[in-house]
């Protein structure tokens, strides 16, 4: 029994460390770089779609159907992208640091993008758009 004993807390502790550690690395773990590119496309998707359709059952089939759609555009199968995320999603401090570069890109397109506004005068004496750093107005 002695003998017993100190192989179960060796067995314990051992399956407490692998759940410590999160979920066992997938063989078709998507990389962490096409993750980010992946996971920016649908929260992009995700934003424009909220701000257009109010109900939530409409939402729900247009982002699934768009979600699909950007999976297909990186060639990752549904199952493959559930096995990723619940990889990186048992590990807190990556998924951390993917959620923070993808805030950190779109942070930076949106500055790119609120440079190249174009602001038109609509006083009376002028009716002209301005343009504005680089940027070209369809006419």
């Amino acid at each position: 029994m002695k003998c017993f004993l100190p192989f179960v807390i060796i067995i314990l502790l051992n399956a407490c460390s692998d759940s410590m550690n999160g979920k066992p690395t997938p063989q078709n773990l998507i990389p962490r770089d096409t993750l980010v590119m992946v996971l920016k496309d649908m929260t992009l998707i995700e934003s424009h779609i909220q701000t257009k359709y109010l109900h939530v059952s409409r939402f729900q089939k247009t982002m699934n159907m768009s979600g699909k759609k950007i999976l297909d555009h990186y060639s990752i199968s549904h199952k493959r992208f559930e096995e990723s995320m619940e990889y990186y999603g048992s590990r807190q401090e990556v998924m951390q640091s993917i959620y923070a570069q993808i805030l950190d890109s779109l942070n930076k397109e949106a500055s790119l993008l609120s440079n190249d506004v174009v602001l038109i005068d609509t006083s009376v004496f002028q009716t002209q758009p301005k343009r504005i750093k680089g940027f070209k107005l369809n006419q």
